[in-house]
C-alpha cells in the first residue's frame, strides 16, 4: 500500500498540470469579451470544454502519451529505489567482472599482436629478469663428438665438460653429416655460441674443431699426447664449478694466427663471471703455452698460502687433464669456407705412419743389401794357390 501511495503522488500533479492546460486552450478558442463570464456559463463551459474542438485531439493524445510516458518512469525509479541491497551488490559485482574479463582479453591480443612482431633472434638474446644482472657475458660452450671416439677421447670430453661449468651436451653425430651445416644448427637449438666437437679417424686419429657459431671462425686442431684426469691420478683437486684463471703465454700475442686462436680458447674455456651454474670463488688455473708449434694444456690447482708473512707465495698441484693441440688450419665460416691460415709443418698422421714404415722397410733393405754385399767381398778376395802348400805334407808321407 505505501508504494501505491509513493506512486500515486507524481500522478495525481500531473493530471492537474494537463486539466490546467486544456482549460488555457480552450478558453483561447473561446470568444474573446468584454463582459466577464457568470459562475453558471463557466461552470458550463468547463463541462462543454472536452466534447467540442475536434482540432485539439492530436495535441491532447501527445500530451496523454508523455504523461505516460513519465508516469513510467517515475514507476521505474521507485521500483529501482525499492531493490534489496543484495541484489544491486551482485548486478555491480557481475558487472566489474564483465570488464575485467573484456579487459583482459585486450591486454592478450595486445601482447600477441606485439610477439607476433618479435624476430626469434630477439627472443634468444633477450635476458630473463631471474637470472642474476651480472652475468653480462652470456657464453654457452656445446662439447659433443662424433660416433666412434675412443675410450679416451671420450673421458677427456667428460673431463672438460667437468671444468666447464657454461657447457653443454648433445648426443654423438654422424660423420657422414656435413658439418658446416647440421652443427650450427644444433648450437642454435642448444643456445649456445662456442663449440668444441671431437672427431676420430680410423679409431686412432682424434681431432677437434673449436670455433664461434654459427659464422665462425673456426680452428681445426689434431690432438696428441693425451691423458685424463683418472689415468694421471693427480694430488691437485679443484671444487666443481669454480671460475678457472685463463694463463696464455707471452708468444701468443706475436702472431696474428696465434691472437685468433687466443680469442678462441679464451671464449670457449672462459667460464663467465655470475654464471647460474657456476661457484663464486677461483681455485684453479687453466695454462696455455705455445711451444714446438703446438698449444700444450694444463690445468693446475691454486694452494693459496695462509701464512701471513708470505701472503704471495702460493703453489700448484696439476690437477689434470693434459693434452697437446697442434692447429692444423684457421677457417672463416662455421667448419668450412675460406682459409686463413695453414699451417706448413703439419704432418698428418697418414703420412708420419707411412714414413714410419718406410724407415723399417728401409732398415730390412740395408740389411739386405749388406748381406749381399759381403758375399761379393768373399768372392772376390780369393787367394791364389801356394805351391809350397804340400811340399810338407809329400816329405812325411815318404819318411813314412
Amino acid at each position: 500500500m505505501g508504494k501505491r501511495r509513493r506512486n500515486d503522488a507524481p500522478a495525481s500533479g500531473t493530471a492537474d498540470a494537463a486539466t490546467a492546460v486544456k482549460q488555457a486552450k480552450t478558453a483561447a478558442k473561446g470568444d474573446v469579451g468584454t463582459a466577464k463570464p457568470t459562475k453558471k456559463k463557466m461552470s458550463q463551459k468547463k463541462a462543454k470544454a472536452p466534447a467540442p474542438a475536434p482540432a485539439s485531439d492530436a495535441g491532447s493524445a501527445d500530451e496523454d502519451e508523455d504523461e505516460d510516458e513519465d508516469e513510467d518512469e517515475d514507476e521505474d525509479a521507485a521500483g529501482g529505489a525499492s531493490k534489496h541491497p543484495r541484489v544491486v551488490r551482485n548486478e555491480e559485482q557481475k558487472k566489474r567482472a564483465l570488464a575485467k574479463s573484456k579487459g583482459k582479453a585486450a591486454a592478450a591480443d595486445e601482447a600477441a599482436d606485439e610477439g607476433a612482431t618479435q624476430t626469434s633472434t630477439e627472443v634468444i638474446d633477450k635476458p630473463r629478469a631471474a637470472q642474476s644482472p651480472r652475468w653480462i657475458n652470456r657464453q654457452r660452450t656445446l662439447v659433443f663428438s662424433s660416433r666412434g671416439v675412443s675410450y679416451r677421447a671420450r673421458h677427456l670430453m667428460d673431463d672438460l665438460r667437468a671444468l666447464m661449468p657454461h657447457s653443454k651436451k648433445d648426443v654423438k653425430i654422424d660423420r657422414k653429416d656435413r658439418l658446416s651445416e647440421t652443427v650450427p644448427e644444433i648450437c642454435e637449438m642448444k643456445n649456445c655460441n662456442n663449440c668444441i666437437y671431437f672427431e676420430m679417424r680410423k679409431k686412432q686419429d682424434l681431432y677437434m674443431w673449436l670455433g664461434k657459431m654459427p659464422h665462425g671462425p673456426c680452428v681445426k686442431f689434431l690432438v696428441q699426447n693425451v691423458h685424463t684426469m683418472d689415468e694421471l691420478k693427480m694430488s691437485g683437486n679443484g671444487l666443481k664449478g669454480s671460475r678457472p684463471m685463463l694463463n696464455f703465454e707471452a708468444a701468443f700475442d706475436t702472431e696474428p694466427e696465434l691472437r685468433l686462436l687466443k680469442e678462441l680458447l679464451f671464449q670457449a674455456f672462459g667460464t663467465p663471471r655470475s654464471h647460474p651454474k657456476s661457484k663464486p670463488f677461483v681455485d684453479r688455473v687453466m695454462s696455455f703455452f705455445w711451444l714446438d708449434g703446438r698449444i700444450w694444456v694444463r690445468n693446475f690447482q691454486v694452494k693459496w698460502s695462509e701464512d701471513k708473512k708470505t701472503p704471495d707465495d702460493h703453489d700448484l698441484a696439476e690437477i689434470g687433464p693434459r693434452f697437446v693441440l697442434q692447429p692444423i688450419r684457421i677457417f672463416q665460416g662455421a667448419f668450412g669456407g675460406k682459409t686463413l691460415y695453414e699451417n706448413d709443418e703439419y704432418i698428418s698422421p697418414n703420412e708420419f705412419r707411412r714414413e714410419v714404415k718406410n724407415s723399417k722397410a728401409q732398415k730390412y733393405l740395408d740389411r739386405v743389401t749388406e748381406k749381399k754385399h759381403t758375399a761379393s767381398k768373399t768372392i772376390t778376395n780369393q787367394l791364389p794357390e801356394d805351391e809350397t802348400e804340400d811340399v810338407w805334407k809329400q816329405a812325411e808321407e815318404a819318411t813314412k
